[in-house]
């Protein structure tokens, strides 16, 4: 029996397009949209940050340096968490409604100031039992301590959990410790998953 749903947020939850942050950053530096890219996303810069392993200003000190950017903190901190489109994917009456028959967590990698924007921003987070995040955890899916820390605050045996992720690694890694879990492919046949559960 299901007592716990885990949700990763991106691509699951809410929508995000790392391109959009090249092109505001794109502005206020002299690399152009493949270079930032390149390294912005494909270094080590962003992987230690959502690791936890250095703070909001260490990381953005970092990109500024290697970015040669021309752009303060609260600059930068707009164009970074331009990145996600503030319609989510799965509607807020879903999560009340699976609130009152399920705990409620989300499992994401993700960094401090995309996930303090998107508490701030979608107000469906409030449906949620707990967070479990990358950053806090110092660990990226599919490792299995983040799975395992979600396992304990999920209050709950693995196989109780059901957890639902859009890359298959992911899925692979939580079903490696023992929990549910299916590959998110639209909120339509979410549903379905949803009504194979209940």
């Amino acid at each position: 029996m299901i007592k716990t749903l885990i949700f990763d947020l991106g691509n699951v939850i809410v929508r995000f397009d790392h391109g959009r942050i090249v092109r505001r950053v794109e502005q206020f530096c002299d690399l152009n949209g493949s270079e930032i890219f390149e390294q912005l996303f494909a270094s080590d810069i962003v992987h230690d940050y959502d690791h936890g392993r250095i703070s909001s200003l260490e990381f953005f000190n970092r990109v500024q340096k290697q970015l040669n950017l021309r752009m303060t903190f609260d600059e930068f901190s707009e164009a970074w968490n331009s990145t996600f489109d503030l319609d989510p994917i799965l509607p807020e009456e879903m999560f009340t409604r699976l609130s009152q028959k399920y705990r409620l967590l989300i499992l994401s990698d993700t960094n401090e100031l995309h996930f303090e924007f998107i508490k701030q921003k979608f107000s469906l987070l409030q449906c949620f039992d707990d967070f479990v995040v990358s950053y806090r955890v110092g660990a990226l899916k599919p490792a299995p301590e983040i799975f395992l820390a979600a396992v304990e605050k999920a209050n709950c045996l693995p196989a109780e959990c059901f957890f639902i992720d859009d890359r298959a690694p992911n899925v692979a890694g939580a079903q490696k410790v023992g929990l549910q879990a299916a590959l998110f492919i639209s909120a339509e046949l979410f549903a379905k998953d949803l009504r194979g559960l209940e």
